[in-house]
């Protein structure tokens, strides 16, 4: 009985100690979640050959899908397994089908595989500093009337602002090759400003109560690209 009533009534410093225990181990728990499930954004383009961590956070993304990348390796080097699940995606989200990295970007992360992914995968924005990295643009801000659309954004860098639009989805390819600027559908609005980081485009004649697609795209003085996914706004 004396020995029960003992381990039963445990000092209060004891107990004030376990508490504290798992606390710690609850904080520690909640952390690692966190890290996993935050995701550094890819900011650069990557073919069969590539290394290094943005490598890693692409067959990160890849093996959350076993469709795609059945293996699950994340190795930091892209080989042939990374770019048959790049392949696998780019076909799921109807990018490209067929071909090579050279002649159409198929299994190549250039800008529009980049930008699905990153959407995704509720990328996080990192810093660049590197002059082969894509600029990196802030959310696109739409201000409409019943004939008339201005778009307005940021950018980390000085770059070209670009605004495609159409009545239609827009579609677009993707590039073969560092640097090479991919053709996108629908029609193009320049920013007037040029080269700059606050960029602002209009544009004009547009139906009143009609739902219009939109992809803006920067390109930087290297010819570095990062676009958005087509993503729609309605006139008033």
């Amino acid at each position: 009985m004396n020995k029960i009533m003992i381990s039963a009534i445990a000092p209060k410093s004891n107990y004030r100690s376990g508490v504290l225990v798992i606390a710690l181990i609850a904080i520690v728990l909640f952390a690692s979640f966190y890290a996993v499930s935050a995701r550094a954004a890819i900011t650069s383009s990557l073919d069969r050959g590539s290394t290094g961590a943005q490598v890693t956070e692409l067959q990160t993304f890849l093996s959350g899908n076993v469709n795609f990348y059945p293996s699950g390796l994340v190795t930091g080097y892209f080989g042939a397994l990374t770019e048959g699940g790049v392949q696998k995606f780019q076909v799921s989200e109807s990018i490209v089908t067929s071909g090579t990295p050279a002649t159409t970007g198929y299994g190549r992360v250039g800008p529009t595989t980049m930008a699905r992914i990153n959407a995704q995968n509720g990328g996080i924005v990192v810093s660049n500093g590197n002059w082969d990295r894509v600029p990196i643009m802030s959310t696109v801000a739409v201000s409409k009337t019943n004939t008339t659309a201005t778009f307005s954004w940021n950018t980390n860098e000085v770059t070209t602002g670009q605004v495609y639009w159409s009545t239609s989805y827009i579609q677009s390819d993707e590039a073969t090759g560092p640097r090479q600027i991919p053709f996108i559908g629908g029609a193009l609005a320049l920013d007037a400003g040029g080269m700059q980081t606050n960029h602002t485009v209009t544009v004009s004649n547009l139906q009143p109560n009609t739902v219009y697609y939109y992809v803006v795209r920067n390109i930087d003085a290297g010819g570095n690209i990062t676009m958005t996914n087509p993503v729609t706004f309605i006139t008033n």
